[in-house]
C-alpha cells in the first residue's frame, strides 16, 4: 500500500499594501502614512518578524521550519509612495518586504519607483516579483499570458539583475489556465488573495495575501492577528 503523503501547513500572514501616503485615506487601496506606522508598531510589539518570501517558498517545498511569528509583507503596482514612505518605517522596525512590479512602469513614469529605487530596496533585503506586463485582467484574454506574466519577467530581471521568482495577479483574478502558465514561465509562486493564513503546498499558485483597507482603524489590523 502506498503511503499518504503528510500535508505540511504553515500559519503565515501575507499582508497586502497599495498605496503609504497622507494624513488620512481617501480610498480602499490607500494607507494613511500615520495609519501605517502605527501597524508597523503594532507587529513589532506582537513579535513579529517578516521573513523572505524565498525562505517561505522553501519551506512549503521541503517542510523546513520557519520562525516563529513569521510574517510577509507585500505591496503591488509599483507606487512611489511605497519607497518613499513605507519603505524607511518598516527599516527602522527591521521589516523587510516583497514588491510586485509592472514591469512598463520602472523607468520613470511619475509617482513609480524607478531601477534605481528598486536596487535601494533590494540591498536592504526587499524582493521584487511581477505583478504583469502593464496590470491587465488576464482571465479576460489568455492570449496576453505570455506577454504579461513571461515577458514581464524577462524584462524585470534584466532591468534589476535579480530573480523575480514569483507573480502577484493583477487584481487577484485567477484561473486555472493562468496557474499552468505562471508555473511553466518559470514562478515559484502565484500571489492571490484571501483572508486565511494558513498555507499549504498545493496553493503555491495562488496563495492568500489579506488587503489592508485603507479606512481598517488599529483595532481592524489588530482583529486580523487574534482572529487567526
Amino acid at each position: 500500500m502506498a503511503e499518504t503523503e503528510t500535508i505540511v501547513e504553515f500559519k503565515v500572514p501575507i499582508l497586502l499594501y497599495h498605496h503609504v501616503r497622507g494624513e488620512k485615506s481617501t480610498s480602499r487601496y490607500q494607507v494613511a502614512l500615520p495609519d501605517f506606522k502605527l501597524q508597523m508598531e503594532a507587529l513589532h510589539e506582537m513579535g513579529y518578524q517578516t521573513i523572505p518570501l524565498s525562505q517561505f517558498l522553501n519551506a512549503l517545498d521541503n517542510g523546513s521550519p520557519l520562525p516563529d511569528n513569521a510574517i510577509i509583507i507585500t505591496f503591488d503596482d509599483g507606487h512611489l509612495s511605497v519607497y518613499e514612505n513605507a519603505f524607511p518605517i518598516m527599516n527602522s522596525f527591521g521589516f523587510t518586504g516583497v514588491f510586485y512590479i509592472v514591469a512598463n512602469r520602472i523607468h520613470d513614469i511619475p509617482d513609480f519607483v524607478n531601477v534605481t529605487n528598486l536596487q535601494e530596496m533590494m540591498g536592504a533585503g526587499w524582493e521584487i516579483g511581477s505583478h504583469s506586463y502593464t496590470h491587465s485582467d488576464l482571465t479576460l484574454n489568455h492570449a496576453l499570458a505570455y506577454q504579461e506574466i513571461a515577458r514581464s519577467k524577462v524584462d524585470l530581471e534584466k532591468a534589476l539583475q535579480t530573480e523575480v521568482q514569483t507573480f502577484a495577479y493583477p487584481f487577484g483574478a485567477f484561473d486555472t489556465f493562468l496557474g499552468r502558465k505562471v508555473q511553466e514561465y518559470g514562478y515559484q509562486a502565484g500571489m492571490g488573495l484571501g483572508t486565511s493564513q494558513n498555507h499549504t503546498r498545493d496553493m503555491q499558485y495562488y496563495l492568500n495575501r489579506i488587503e489592508i483597507y485603507g479606512d481598517f482603524s488599529l483595532s481592524d489590523f489588530k482583529q486580523i492577528f487574534i482572529d487567526s
